[in-house]
């Protein structure tokens, strides 16, 4: 015990002495051993490094403007051994904002990662100064101390002036990509595209109140998929908007705004959707003779359904687009007096395409009767395109030789309801006649 006492009496003299002293001192620990009076302690004389730190505005990257809001982030490590652990952080940022020379960076608790890295420690939102030149590199310093009190070196880092607004704003609303259309109660997205040259678009937003009612600040984010509308690539896209049930068909304007990582703000921009409420109809079918034999239908001949406005491709058929795609064509004759039938199946002539419906040739003996000839099930595949409103099939290769007719017929076109237009209107299902004077098909 009188071993214990002399010992702590001694750690407290020293203590005095070095309150009372100048210089750095450091922290020791104390611990007891199995034998009796026992007494080690470890000194940490390591100090603390800042190994990251960030001036931002936002999560999305580093930036500032002027009068701008920011904060500084920073990762400081401490190796001591033991490390008594970091006491405080501070950064010099009077480069940026005057007077602000040993701004306090606390526990980072929330909103801590900017630009992907995350940070441990973090100021309380600061303004910038007026007048910061756009583009000019800021240097600000960070310093460290631990519990012992050994202060870091300050650690030198930069941030990049941004004071120039986004441009190259661009956007439609669309149902389908296909096209730009909408209808009321109908589903549609946003699409944008935005620039920034400086620090990098943080947000892009959406005022669609005139298509959904209280939708006046819709985020757009990075587009990952089915990003091109009518053959233009957007680059930000909203989630799946429902138009208002009363809207009315024409032209609604609503507007994009973007804003960089430093805070620079477009003013809103406007652009206008169309609103089409109308179900498309079968309009207009024809045949036509290729390559080969006239008024037989066989390799190169096509058959044209028009509809009475551009359908959405992918209601067609799952994925398409409208470019050319292989299918197979069927003419078949179900016996007796029956008459001669199109009809339009997937490529590997599995599934019947009835978002087409069929064509009523106008009459019999383009095949044998009861007999079915295909286009395109071997050999050359018959392809179908889309152009405006026209669907044209051009026919394969066919399974055996179709029949000569020399005779005058007027098909009819017996259309779905199964396919939408741009907007998602579904079609009327009607069935059209041949129009014009009456003729031998293909």
């Amino acid at each position: 015990m009188r071993r214990f006492a002399l010992l702590a009496f001694a750690m407290l003299a020293l203590a005095a002495v070095a309150a009372g002293a100048s210089g750095t001192w450091a922290a020791f620990s104390s611990t007891t051993s199995t034998g009796p009076g026992s007494l080690s302690s470890a000194a940490d004389w390591t100090a603390p490094t800042v190994t990251a730190s960030v001036i931002a505005h936002s999560a999305s990257g580093a930036g500032v403007k002027s009068s701008g809001t920011y904060a500084v982030y920073a990762n400081v490590g401490d190796n001591g051994n033991p490390a008594s652990g970091v006491s405080t952080v501070t950064a010099n940022v009077n480069s940026i904002t005057t007077g602000q020379t040993a701004v306090a960076l606390t526990t980072c608790s929330s909103s801590c990662t900017v630009g992907g890295v995350t940070y441990g420690y973090k100021s309380a939102t600061l303004t910038a100064n007026s007048g910061l030149t756009n583009g000019a590199s800021i240097n600000f310093t960070v310093t460290p101390k631990d519990a012992a009190n050994n202060t870091g070196t300050a650690q030198t880092f930069s941030v990049t002036v941004d004071t120039t607004l986004p441009t190259g704003l661009a956007s439609v609303a669309a149902h389908a990509t296909a096209g730009a259309r909408i209808k009321a109660s109908g589903t549609y997205y946003v699409y944008a595209n935005a620039s920034d040259a400086g620090s990098g678009i943080d947000t892009v937003t959406a005022n669609v109140n005139t298509l959904t009612a209280g939708q006046t600040a819709v985020p757009l984010t990075a587009c990952s998929s089915s990003c091109t509308v009518a053959g233009t690539t957007y680059a930000y896209k909203s989630a799946s908007l429902t138009a208002d049930s009363t809207l009315t068909a024409g032209s609604k304007t609503y507007n994009i705004t973007a804003t960089d990582a430093a805070g620079n703000a477009t003013a809103a921009t406007n652009f206008t959707a169309t609103v089409d409420n109308t179900a498309p109809t079968a309009s207009a079918v024809a045949t036509a003779n290729g390559s080969g034999t006239l008024n037989r239908p066989d390799l190169n001949d096509t058959v044209t359904l028009s509809f009475s406005e551009q359908m959405d491709p992918a209601s067609i058929v799952a994925g398409w687009s409208g470019s050319s795609t292989p299918i197979v064509v069927r003419i078949s004759n179900a016996g007796g007096a029956a008459h001669d039938f199109v009809t339009f199946w997937n490529s590997t002539n599995t599934t019947q395409l009835t978002t087409l419906g069929s064509v009523d040739l106008g009459r019999a003996g383009y095949v044998n009767t009861g007999a079915t000839v295909t286009f395109g099930a071997s050999g050359t595949a018959s392809a179908m395109v889309q152009s405006a409103a026209n669907v044209t099939i051009t026919l394969g290769t066919a399974s055996v030789t179709a029949n000569t007719v020399a005779s005058t017929t007027t098909m009819i076109w017996n259309s779905a309801n199964t396919p939408a237009d741009l907007a998602g209107n579904l079609a009327s299902g009607n069935a059209r006649t041949e129009g014009g004077t009456a003729d031998a098909e293909f």
